[in-house]
């Protein structure tokens, strides 16, 4: 057993990924928290403290879920799905508001955490555990066990956050189709799903319940619907201006960084960029690093996801195949929705770059998938060992 520990399983290339991208964190988020800085009376040295703290506490949760076994995986995975529907239906009563949006679970003073993103994970592991232990020979038993559960999470998700519900109902249709159900489910899926939507918005529309809704089909129509600006007054000017106000600041930055960057700490918009250390570092990483740093920083999601298929391709079974796709996915969809918004191709969503972004819950969980990812690498690998090892006795 001691032998098993003396080297250190799993890909390397994911492992080196999260050391860059953990590295670009520390680096990013300390040249941007002049201004939270400021607001909070305090100095940019302690937020790159409080993050390298959220880079080692993250990393030391990474490996717990590293080294935790497979078979606890699948024990936890319905109490984890359980648990996490929970945390969601208490936002809904008892949630504490920042950012202009209730979706948080307060704990004591300064404890926080988005129970969305526990969500995004518990449901990766119950659909991996459902699909391995069922057939779903009829519509009724998939109904029970896969749409009836998704469609209660889905809509006590998007009471808090309608982009962090579209990541995991995405993530949840990429996983059916590589499951293997039959089209014909995923397509009655689809037409409930629709369904569901029309009424939550007429819901919305009567109540005013999911706020969240009207804030991100706001966000939409702003991104799609181009006013005439040459026809606006000066006061019309300024207000589309403001509501515009965090894509153009973004783009700005981007713009200002060119091929190489201005370089670490001489960003020009990270006092005026809304979110510079969160939502909006991709902007602020460009800005400082180019075009260059920006695409390296692309690639790392791309090479880390492209490994994740590999393993994937390895795995015997249904189960460990579908946790490590599902939250390759999940990662990489994430980052890649966080670089559109930056770049202005997608509506501002609030979703944070994997890895990169400050955070504390967030960071620590984004950590645990990527320990559970190279736990089902470990498990491969000292298999594959065990059995080269009898082969050579």
């Amino acid at each position: 057993m001691a032998k098993r520990f003396r080297k250190l399983h799993g890909d390397p290339i994911i492992w080196l990924v999260v050391l860059l991208l953990a590295m670009i964190s520390i680096v990013a988020v300390y040249s941007s928290s002049s201004a939270l800085a400021y607001k909070n009376d305090t100095t940019t040295s302690a937020y790159l403290l409080k993050q390298s703290v959220f880079v080692i506490i993250g990393f030391a949760f990474l490996l717990a879920c590293y080294i935790f076994p497979l078979k606890g995986y699948r024990l936890l995975s319905i109490p984890a799905f359980i648990v996490s529907i929970g945390c969601l239906f208490y936002v809904i009563v008892g949630g504490a508001k920042l950012n202009e949006g209730v979706r948080w679970i307060q704990i004591g003073e300064h404890l926080s955490f988005q129970p969305s993103e526990l969500t995004k994970i518990a449901v990766v592991l119950y659909l991996a555990r459902i699909l391995e232990s069922k057939s779903f020979k009829t519509f009724k038993e998939y109904a029970i066990w896969i749409l009836a559960p998704l469609g209660i999470t889905c809509i006590l998700s998007i009471y808090g956050s309608v982009s962090a519900t579209l990541i995991i109902c995405l993530t949840a249709f990429v996983i059916l189709i590589c499951a293997g159900i039959k089209w014909r489910y995923i397509w009655y899926t689809i037409g409930i799903a629709v369904v569901a939507l029309v009424i939550i918005f007429a819901v919305n529309k009567l109540t005013g319940k999911f706020n969240r809704i009207e804030t991100f089909t706001a966000r939409i129509e702003r991104f799609f619907v181009k006013e005439d600006l040459s026809a606006m007054t000066a006061e019309e000017l300024t207000n589309h201006k403001n509501k515009n106000f965090q894509s153009e600041e973004a783009k700005e930055a981007i713009q200002l960084g060119g091929f190489f960057g201005r370089g670490p700490g001489n960003s020009l918009k990270k006092d005026t960029l809304p979110h510079p250390y969160s939502d909006f570092i991709f902007a602020l990483i460009v800005e400082e690093m180019g075009l260059l740093g920006g695409g390296i920083v692309i690639l790392l999601y791309l090479w880390f996801f492209s490994r994740c298929i590999a393993i994937a391709r390895s795995c015997s079974r249904t189960d460990t195949t579908i946790i490590v796709l599902g939250l390759g996915f999940l990662i990489t969809l994430q980052a890649f929705i966080h670089i559109l918004v930056n770049v202005g191709i997608f509506p501002v969503t609030g979703q944070t770059l994997p890895l990169v972004s400050l955070g504390g819950t967030s960071y620590v969980i984004m950590s645990c998938a990527f320990g559970i990812i190279l736990s089902v690498n470990r498990t491969i690998e000292i298999k594959y060992e065990d059995k080269e090892t009898v082969k050579n006795e």
